[in-house]
């Protein structure tokens, strides 16, 4: 569990990144991924009475008991702003009406325990209907053609393109913490590795035993990021470059190494 301050600035507004995933949670609202294992992801939504209705999930976005954790939320234009109380009420923190004149920040400070510091968490609370429809912090429009919606390229060239460009993004988002990335990467990279063994003409077979042992340890540096324990994906991380080494040999170099266009 961490016990420092951490802070989490997360844009959710036009978001720019090649391969990162706006998450909605069971409640229908913005999924924050927070680095730590003993409350992984925090769930926000402002209901239609205005109050922010706030959630603590655990690793599988389930609802986490609240017992001795405390929330404190600050909202409003700059100049305006003010803290709102935040009650429990069931499995939620529950808080006054949130102020007009979105777009603005609002901040969360979770305490996880009476004696811990505080978790911080901002949030870019913008009402401004998407093309969607969706307000826009809760535009998850981008999702359309990444993670489990990825399309499979239809040539070998293309899939490898593909899997070398979310490789490289495994790995920033492992060194770095990535974890919003990690969760879409590690969605998208087993399926588009499942689409390598029919490109490969007489090496299906041997195609295939490497693609399901690269999708095993993909499946291993996802659960150690799910529980904010990044430091247990390094066998992971080490099996899938390995790996990827193997399958690269069944395949010309110009097309194991093939990159997406700029």
């Amino acid at each position: 569990m961490k016990t420092s301050i951490l802070t989490i600035t997360l844009l959710l507004a036009g978001l720019g990144l090649t391969h990162e995933a706006v998450t909605i949670g069971p409640n229908g609202g913005r999924v924050l991924y927070v680095d730590s294992s003993a409350t992984p992801n925090v769930e926000v939504i402002v209901n239609k009475e205005g109050h922010a209705e706030i959630s603590l999930l655990d690793k599988d976005r389930k609802p986490i008991t609240l017992t001795g954790q405390s929330l404190s939320v600050t909202a409003g234009p700059r100049a305006e702003a003010k803290k709102l109380p935040a009650e429990k009420q069931g499995t939620k923190f529950i808080t006054d009406k949130v102020p007009d004149g979105a777009p603005y920040t609002m901040v969360l400070q979770l305490k996880e325990t009476p004696d811990a510091k505080s978790i911080t968490l901002r949030l870019n609370f913008d009402l401004t209907p998407a093309e969607s429809g969706k307000p826009m912090y809760l535009d998850d429009s981008v999702n359309a053609h990444s993670g489990d919606n990825i399309e499979i390229p239809a040539a070998a060239a293309g899939i490898w393109a593909e899997l070398n460009q979310h490789q490289g993004e495994l790995i920033e988002g492992v060194a770095e913490k990535k974890y919003e990335a990690i969760d879409e990467v590690t969605r998208a990279y087993p399926k588009l590795a499942k689409g390598l063994p029919a490109q490969s003409g007489d090496k299906i077979a041997a195609a295939q035993t490497l693609v399901d042992t690269l999708v095993k340890h993909l499946a291993a540096v996802r659960e150690a990021s799910a529980t904010r324990k990044l430091d247990e994906a390094k066998p992971g991380m080490e099996g899938i470059a390995t790996t990827l080494v193997e399958l690269k040999k069944l395949y010309p170099a110009e097309v194991a190494n093939a990159k997406l266009a700029e």
